[in-house]
């Protein structure tokens, strides 16, 4: 279901951006800010009324070892599409320690479960190919709010697909159904939203415009991880920005 409204917005982006760029009023790198506030509050209002409830709920019956090994095993499973970006990218050294992290937790740390990597020295990084792309020189295009998803941009939209299909799940089916992607999916983002339950009620006691401020903070975010943290942005909340929403 996700996916199919994500493919939707990508077309419906290409429809509304050639009525909308051009308008005097709108915010320089955001030129759909009237559609993106749109998406917004329709996100927040979801987050409020049906993500909230669940993931407290999910934190009342999961218990905490549960829930950390449930996200070293999404973790890990990632490792193929961050292996495949730091390739790309030319980051020898970066998908060396990629390779090496997905082979010892895999074995070692059972599937995934235990991150026994990272007690070896072996940090996790994150890669996307939206990040490759920007590393090839490629603009990140104008801010843009995804139904569900959060905060994006062009750029970081267009390279969801390639790693996409970079992900093994996507080539497991059950009775023909993408049972084990759909699954993922929940589970991950349900167990990302309960950790930053008390980082976001913070932001948004705090913020005065809390579209503009979750705006800013994921082109922060963006530049930072696109530099592979050599930015040294100060201040910057531990949770991950598609949360925020």
């Amino acid at each position: 279901m996700v996916w199919r409204l994500f493919r939707f917005l990508v077309l419906f982006f290409f429809l509304w951006v050639g009525g909308c760029a051009s308008q005097n009023s709108q915010t320089h790198g955001d030129p759909l800010e009237p559609f993106n506030r749109a998406m917004f509050d329709l996100n927040t209002n979801l987050d409020k009324t049906i993500l909230i409830p669940v993931s407290k709920t999910y934190m009342a019956i999961t218990p905490k070892p549960a829930r950390n090994g449930l996200r070293n095993f999404f973790q890990n499973l990632r490792s193929p599409v961050v292996l495949a970006n730091d390739i790309l990218q030319g980051e020898w050294a970066r998908a060396g320690n990629t390779l090496s992290r997905f082979a010892l937790n895999s074995t070692v740390g059972i599937g995934g479960l235990f991150d026994v990597a990272k007690a070896e020295g072996m940090e996790r990084h994150k890669e996307d190919f939206g990040q490759t792309m920007a590393v090839t020189g490629i603009g990140p295009g104008p801010y843009l709010v995804l139904p569900i998803l959060g905060p994006s941009s062009l750029r970081a939209t267009i390279g969801r697909f390639p790693d996409h299909f970079f992900a093994p799940l996507t080539y497991t089916r059950f009775d023909d159904k993408n049972t084990f992607t759909t699954t993922k999916r929940v589970l991950k983002f349900t167990d990302k939203r309960s950790r930053s339950l008390q980082s976001v009620n913070k932001m948004r006691e705090s913020a005065f415009d809390e579209y503009t401020s979750v705006r800013d903070l994921y082109w922060q975010t963006r530049a930072s991880a696109i530099t592979n943290g050599k930015d040294n942005l100060e201040d910057l909340p531990d949770f991950n920005v598609g949360t925020v929403q």
